[in-house]
Parts: C-alpha cells; sequence; structure tokens
C-alpha cells in the first residue's frame, strides 16, 4: 500500500512551513494502515455522538478531532461552524516543512476532503485546490459544501472555491464530473486516471 501524499507545490506555505502535503483517508483505513501511510500529523473528524475509532496513542500535538456531523444545512445540529476551520487552518499554521498530514473521517468521502480542499485553497487557486485534493483521495469524493463554504467564506474568495467544487464534483454522488473546454487550470487531470471511483459508499 502506498501512503499517496500530495502537496500544493506552489511555491507558497503556511506559517511554519509547510507546503500542503496531505493524503485523506477513512477512519478505517487510517487506523489499519496508519505505519504503512506513515504520516507526522493526523487531523481527525468525527461525528459528537460516535466514538473514535481512528489512529490512538498520538501525542497532543500531532493530532487535531474537530467533531461535527456531515450536514450541509448550517442551521443542522452539530453543523460545521467556523470555529472548526479556524482550528484547522491553526493547527495547519503549526505544520513544518516536512510535515505529512493524515486527514480523516469515518469514510473519507465528505467531510475529510471538504477539509483538504480548504486548507489546500490557502495554497493554490480554488480549481487547482480542489483537483489537488482529489488525488489525494483514496476513495472518489463528494465534498461536503458546508465545510467548503466555510473556508471560502473565511479565505474572502467569494464563493469561487464552491464553484471549482461545484463544477467538478456531481453534488451527492461521489463522483468526479468531466470538465468542459471552456475551464482551464495547470493540473493534469489525466493522472486521475484509472482512479477507483465504482463501489465507493459515502459518508
Amino acid at each position: 500500500m502506498t501512503a499517496g501524499f500530495i502537496e500544493a507545490r506552489s511555491g507558497r506555505h503556511y506559517a511554519a512551513g509547510w507546503p500542503g502535503r496531505l493524503v485523506v483517508r477513512g477512519q478505517s483505513e487510517a487506523r489499519r494502515h496508519f505505519a504503512a501511510i506513515d504520516p507526522t500529523h493526523v487531523l481527525t473528524i468525527k461525528a459528537p455522538d460516535l466514538s473514535y475509532l481512528g489512529p490512538r496513542d498520538l501525542a497532543p500535538e500531532r493530532q487535531l478531532i474537530l467533531a461535527f456531523d456531515d450536514v450541509d444545512e448550517a442551521d443542522a445540529a452539530a453543523a460545521p461552524v467556523r470555529d472548526h476551520v479556524a482550528a484547522a487552518r491553526a493547527f495547519a499554521d503549526g505544520l513544518s516543512a516536512d510535515a505529512r498530514l493524515l486527514i480523516h473521517g469515518l469514510q473519507g468521502v465528505r467531510r475529510a476532503p471538504a477539509m483538504a480542499i480548504g486548507l489546500l485553497a490557502a495554497l493554490l487557486p480554488p480549481a487547482e485546490a480542489v483537483a489537488t485534493a482529489r488525488a489525494g483521495c483514496s476513495q472518489a469524493p463528494s465534498p461536503n459544501r458546508l465545510v467548503v463554504a466555510l473556508f471560502d467564506d473565511a479565505l474572502g474568495l467569494g464563493g469561487a472555491l464552491v464553484e471549482a467544487c461545484d463544477s467538478r464534483f456531481v453534488a451527492g454522488a461521489g463522483s468526479l464530473r468531466l470538465r468542459g473546454d471552456q475551464a482551464s487550470t495547470s493540473f493534469a487531470f489525466d493522472m486521475l486516471e484509472g482512479q477507483k471511483t465504482a463501489g465507493d459508499e459515502p459518508s
């Protein structure tokens, strides 16, 4: 099993030097293959009312646990809020240049990919952040739009991150939408060919 870490490669970085090097996995995969993935840090997303069954025995400074539900409505109970985004960005600010971040939710399909997109969007243009995050996922993602919107607002992107997400993913379907010729980016989309999309289940 390969770890599959990707990074922004933009020449930009977070406060302590982290270049956006990350990988997105589900909880079970993160726990069972932790040694093979070999992250230096973990960002865990869990539901407030569910037990944590991800990687254990990590030093507190190596792991951030955020508790919110996989909902797209801001007024829903236990919905993601600005504080979750702020905490994730602060955690990223403390990562060193050689840090390898594992982001996981329950299945690594909705909340975790959205978190990866948001963190990468501080280093890359929105379309490239979306495509790069997809390359780091082991499951075909359907990013949580509320998490994406919260990052969009925090980064002052004026809806561009949400739009980039909507242009590439069919909401709720967990699949990559093919882009028209009118949209362009420097990201090599052919690298995504052959990645598994069948049989994936949403989180």
